[in-house]
């Protein structure tokens, strides 16, 4: 008999790594031993997705609530829902405030999984009602809740479709660029701690390089508004700006490097896995989980994360040397296939097994 699984997702529209994370999971794991019921905060373009693959989904806001009654009340509308949709285990796929849905699983028996896409510090009252914590990286899972080293924290990496990236197209035309031209990109939003004034500053250092650098993205940072970036790539020749593309395979088919220059505590960085998937060569900083995706000299580089000369001197090597790029991109495929594809996921089936038998 099939198990049902309840996942929890923030947004059906915030396509961050959480998203596109949940988006190959539900594409990628067993649908004959599973059925996935999908709870979403409000809509958002990933159901038109979901309708096609056959998958139910709930919108499900948040329950708000100033009093005790209040609470009693999203208590029996939780219990209520996963009655009717015969739940066997929930997955969160966020870390949320719903005591309501926690509580009423508690009631009925049904282990709750919390998914950690982020480090997390303080503890909500809820957590003594989860079964077990999921973390997308080592760090993440050494990093999280250190005041709480009895918790059941486990590691399950994320997931990749490489089909969408063996369809992927080079645009390279379309962008006004010739095969000859050596491409590298910066893909994924535009804020601070992505290293987006870093990818710059490498730009301009490799000015007369004769390579392209493509940044694909969107603004997303308040203390870094569009108006600012646009201002500071404006007098750079050799910086293409695409905005957000929905096509982000063709970017990286389209890419010889990929950068990522994180300057905060990556918690994992899909862009490495991804990047992998298409054969590209990763020059990344060596931060938080990003170390366990890219091995140095093996599938990219890692550089520290202000060392712009590390950063210029890696990609520099990259740009003159083509075969090796090919060589690490070649090693990065390999890497996805054996711990980035479906590695994960029979994992994470494992799991909810494991606790959907000890109910």
């Amino acid at each position: 008999m099939k198990k049902t699984i309840g996942f929890m997702a923030a947004s059906a529209g915030d396509w961050g790594g959480a998203s596109r994370y949940l988006s190959v999971l539900l594409k990628r794991m067993n649908r004959e031993m599973y059925r996935p019921v999908v709870l979403f905060q409000r809509k958002g373009p990933f159901l038109e997705e979901l309708d096609k693959l056959g998958i139910e989904y709930v919108i499900w806001p948040e329950h708000e609530f100033e009093n005790i009654g209040q609470y009693g009340i999203s208590v029996l509308r939780s219990l209520k829902l996963l009655k009717q949709k015969k739940i066997d285990a929930i997955h969160m796929n966020y870390f949320g405030w719903r005591p309501a849905e926690v509580m009423a699983a508690r009631m009925l028996g049904i282990p709750v999984i919390v998914h950690m896409h982020v480090v997390l510090q303080s503890p909500p009252p809820y957590l003594k009602y989860v079964h077990t914590l999921i973390a997308n990286s080592a760090y993440t899972r050494d990093h999280s809740f250190p005041s709480m080293p009895a918790c059941d924290k486990r590691v399950v990496y994320c997931s990749v479709e490489l089909e969408r990236y063996d369809r992927a197209s080079d645009i390279r035309s379309e962008l006004g660029l010739t095969p000859e031209n050596v491409v590298v990109s910066f893909i994924g939003q535009i804020k601070k701690i992505k290293g987006i004034e870093l990818f710059i500053q490498l730009a301009d250092r490799l000015r007369h390089s004769g390579a392209w650098f493509l940044i694909a993205g969107k603004c997303r940072d308040p203390d870094y508004p569009e108006e600012q970036f646009l201002r500071e790539i404006a007098d750079k020749g050799n910086i293409k700006y695409l905005g957000y593309r929905g096509d982000i395979q063709n970017i990286y088919k389209t890419s010889d490097i990929v950068v990522v220059p994180s300057q905060w505590e990556e918690p994992f960085g899909l862009i490495n896995i991804e990047a992998g998937a298409c054969r590209k060569p990763v020059i990344a900083t060596r931060v938080g989980g990003i170390p366990e995706v890219i091995k140095h000299g093996e599938n990219g580089f890692l550089v520290e994360k202000d060392d712009l000369d590390s950063l210029a001197e890696y990609t520099g090597r990259l740009i003159d040397d083509k075969a090796l790029g090919m060589k690490l991109g070649d090693n990065g495929r390999g890497r996805v296939e054996t711990y980035f594809t479906d590695a994960p996921i029979r994992q994470l089936e494992g799991i909810y097994n494991e606790l959907i038998g000890s109910r």
